[in-house]
C-alpha cells in the first residue's frame, strides 16, 4: 500500500519538483492546546499536532478531496477490516511489525496490550475522556468498567492497578501483535470511532499519571513520526523526527521536515504578518485577518485556502441549569426566543462574509450524509427577528427583558463575534454581560464543570463543533452534543456542554446506533436533531468553511483529516 494521499500531491508540487526533505516547519498563533494526552485532547489546533505523535488502529488519508476524507486505511493495523463474525460485532486486528514507542525513558515494542490500555484508560475517574461516550455506547462492556472504576478512590495508587489489570469483555488481547474488540451491537461506524485520536495506544508509564496532567503533558511518548521535544504552556511548542519511527511500518504519514515549531501568545495581526513576510510558515490557532480577505481572493492569493468543513460553528451553548434570572434558560419560551434574538448575518461577517459560511438553521451540515433541509426559527435571511423574540420573553414572565452571562473565547474572532451577538440580543431586551475566557479555561471552568453551570457563573456560551470525521457522521454532532443517557453520578456530561436532557432524543439516538444499515440510522438522528431543536437546546448560528494562510515555502498542503493541514505529509520549498 502506498502512501495514502501521494497521487493528490504530485497535483500539488509546484513546478514538479519533488518532496524536499528537512526544514523547519513554523506555526505562529495565539493560543495553546488543550491538551497533549490523545485521551483528552479535542480542540482543533491539537488535531494539527496530534497525528504527528499518535497513530490509531486505523485512519484516514491525507487528501485534499472532501469526498474521500471519510475513507479510512489501515494504520498501526495490517488491514482495516468489518468484524468477521456473522452478528456483526467482532474485530480482529493484528499489529504491523516493526512497532516502537519512542518515550522518555527509552524505546520499546507497541503491544497490543498499549492499544487496549489506550481505550481502558478513556475510562479514567480522575479525568475521564470528553470522547468516552462513543466508546461507552459501542464497546462490550466498557460501561460497566466505568462503573466500577468510579466506586475507587481518587487515588493513583489503586485506580492504576485495577486499570490494568481488570477485564473489559469487549477488549482483549490474543497475543503481542493481536487484538479482538467487540461492540455491545453492530456498529457501521466503529472503524470511525477506533479512527479517532482518544483510541490512541498508551504505555503502562502513562497509568502513574492523572490524564492530562501538567506532569504527564512533559513525557508523552510517541509512535508516530515527531516526538514532543519541548513545551512551555502558552509560549511553545516544539518537535522534532522521532528516534524509532520506521517509515516501512507508517503507509499514511511521509515526515519530510526535519522539526515542527509552534510559536504561541502572539496576537492576530503580527501572525498574519508574519505568515505574509514568509518569517513563518502556517497560522496555528486562528484565522487570517477578515478585512485582508477580499483582497486576497479577488487576487487568487495561492497563500489561501477555503475548503468545506462540515463545521457547527459557531453556536450558542444554552445552559438548562442556570439558576439567574430566575431559572430563565429552563423556559422553553426563553430559549425559542434566543433564536429569533441572533444576527446570524452580523456574526457571518465577522467570519470572512457570505463566501466563507453558511447561515445555520439546524444541526446537521450539508455535508453530514443524514442532512436534510430543516428551519423550524428561520427568519429575515439569518438576521433574526427581534420583536418576535421580546414578544416571547413577554409570555414567558420577562417583559422587561432579562440579564444574562455570555462566556467566549478571549483570542482571534471570538471577541468581535461576542460583540455582535451581544449587540443582537440587545434589539431583543436581552442585556448580554461578556465572560472572556482562554481556551483551557473555556472548555475545563466553564462548559466542563456541572457545579460552574448549576452556579449560574455563566449562561450561554459562544463554541463551535468539528466533525471527528467525514460522512457517516450524525452521531459526532448529536449523541456528542446532546445524549444525557451516559451521565454518571459524578455529573460527567461530556461535550453535552448546555447539560441538555430529554429521554426522547436518547431513544432516538440509541435507536440510531442500534441500526445495522445507515439509512435507518439516519431516520432516527434526523428525529432526534427534529427534537433537539423543538426544544431550542443550542442557537445553531453558523456552518464555516475553514480557511487558512500558508507561506510562500509550504508545498503539498492536504487539509483532511486535519483541518490546519496535514503536518506529516507537507514539505517546505526553497526561500
Amino acid at each position: 500500500m502506498t502512501a495514502a494521499g501521494t497521487p493528490t500531491a504530485a497535483a500539488h508540487t509546484s513546478g514538479g519538483a519533488g518532496p524536499r526533505r528537512g526544514g523547519t516547519l513554523t506555526l505562529v498563533g495565539a493560543g495553546d492546546v488543550d491538551h497533549l494526552d490523545p485521551a483528552l485532547a479535542y480542540h482543533t489546533v491539537t488535531r494539527g499536532i496530534i497525528r504527528a505523535y499518535t497513530r490509531q488502529l486505523v485512519t484516514y488519508p491525507a487528501t485534499r478531496d472532501h469526498r474521500r476524507a471519510g475513507d479510512l486505511v489501515p494504520d498501526l493495523a495490517v488491514a482495516a477490516d468489518g468484524p468477521y463474525d456473522d452478528e456483526g460485532r467482532r474485530y480482529r486486528f493484528t499489529l504491523r511489525d516493526g512497532l516502537r514507542w519512542d518515550l522518555p525513558n527509552g524505546p520499546r515494542p507497541l503491544t497490543a496490550a498499549d492499544v487496549v490500555r489506550g481505550i481502558k484508560r478513556l475510562a479514567h475517574p480522575m479525568a475521564p475522556s470528553p470522547g468516552l461516550p462513543y466508546y461507552l455506547s459501542t464497546v462490550e462492556g466498557l460501561a460497566e468498567f466505568r462503573d466500577d472504576l468510579l466506586t475507587l478512590p481518587r487515588d493513583l495508587n489503586v485506580v492504576a492497578p485495577y486499570l490494568e489489570a481488570a477485564e473489559v469483555p469487549g477488549l482483549r488481547v490474543l497475543d503481542g501483535r493481536t487484538l479482538e474488540l467487540t461492540t455491545r451491537r453492530p456498529t457501521p461506524d466503529f472503524l470511525n470511532i477506533l479512527a479517532l485520536p482518544f483510541a490512541s495506544p498508551a504505555p503502562e508509564e502513562y497509568l502513574w499519571f492523572v490524564p492530562g496532567s501538567p506532569e504527564l503533558d512533559q513525557r508523552i511518548g510517541s509512535i508516530g513520526p515527531y516526538r514532543i521535544t519541548g513545551y512551555e504552556p502558552d509560549r511553545r511548542i516544539t518537535l522534532e523526527r522521532s528516534r524509532t519511527w520506521d517509515p516501512a511500518t507508517d503507509p499514511v504519514r511521509a515526515a519530510h521536515v526535519d522539526r515542527i515549531e509552534v510559536r504561541q501568545g502572539l496576537d492576530e495581526k503580527t501572525c498574519h504578518d508574519m505568515v505574509i513576510a514568509g518569517d513563518a510558515d502556517m497560522m496555528w490557532d486562528i484565522q487570517p485577518l477578515t478585512e485582508r480577505l477580499p483582497e486576497m481572493f479577488a487576487a487568487g492569493d495561492p497563500r489561501l485556502e477555503v475548503c468545506p468543513a462540515g463545521l457547527f460553528s459557531p453556536y450558542l451553548v444554552i445552559n438548562v441549569l442556570s439558576p439567574n434570572e430566575g431559572g430563565a434558560l429552563a423556559r422553553r419560551e426563553v430559549r425559542e426566543a434566543l433564536q429569533y434574538a441572533i444576527d446570524k448575518t452580523t456574526v457571518a461577517e465577522v467570519w470572512g462574509g457570505p463566501r466563507l459560511n453558511d447561515i445555520a438553521e439546524q444541526i446537521l451540515p450539508p455535508l453530514c450524509r443524514a442532512h436534510r433541509p430543516f428551519a423550524p426559527y428561520a427568519a429575515n435571511d439569518g438576521a433574526g427577528d427581534p420583536e418576535r423574540a421580546r414578544r416571547l420573553l413577554a409570555d414567558a414572565g420577562y417583559p422587561d427583558g432579562l440579564t444574562l452571562k455570555l462566556v467566549y473565547r478571549d483570542r482571534d474572532i471570538h471577541p468581535e463575534t461576542a460583540r455582535v451577538v451581544r449587540a443582537a440580543a440587545a434589539r431583543a431586551g436581552i442585556t448580554l454581560d461578556l465572560v472572556p475566557a482562554g481556551i483551557t479555561e473555556l472548555f475545563g471552568t466553564y462548559l466542563g464543570r456541572a457545579d460552574g453551570a448549576r452556579e449560574g457563573r455563566w449562561d450561554v456560551a459562544l463554541s463551535g463543533w468539528e466533525p471527528d470525521w467525514h460522512g457517516n457522521n450524525a452521531r459526532v454532532y448529536l449523541q456528542a452534543l446532546f445524549d444525557s443517557s451516559g451521565v454518571s453520578d459524578n455529573d460527567d456530561w461530556g461535550s453535552n456542554f448546555g447539560h441538555y436532557h430529554n429521554p426522547v432524543v436518547n431513544e432516538h439516538i440509541d435507536a440510531a446506533l442500534s441500526c445495522a444499515d445507515e439509512t435507518t440510522a439516519n431516520e432516527h438522528w434526523r428525529a432526534a436533531e427534529r427534537e433537539v431543536l423543538r426544544d431550542c437546546a443550542v442557537v445553531p448560528i453558523l456552518f464555516a468553511h475553514q480557511y487558512w494562510l500558508r507561506g510562500h515555502r509550504v508545498r503539498n498542503w492536504l487539509p483532511y483529516p486535519v483541518l490546519n493541514g496535514d503536518l506529516t505529509n507537507l514539505w517546505l520549498g526553497e526561500d
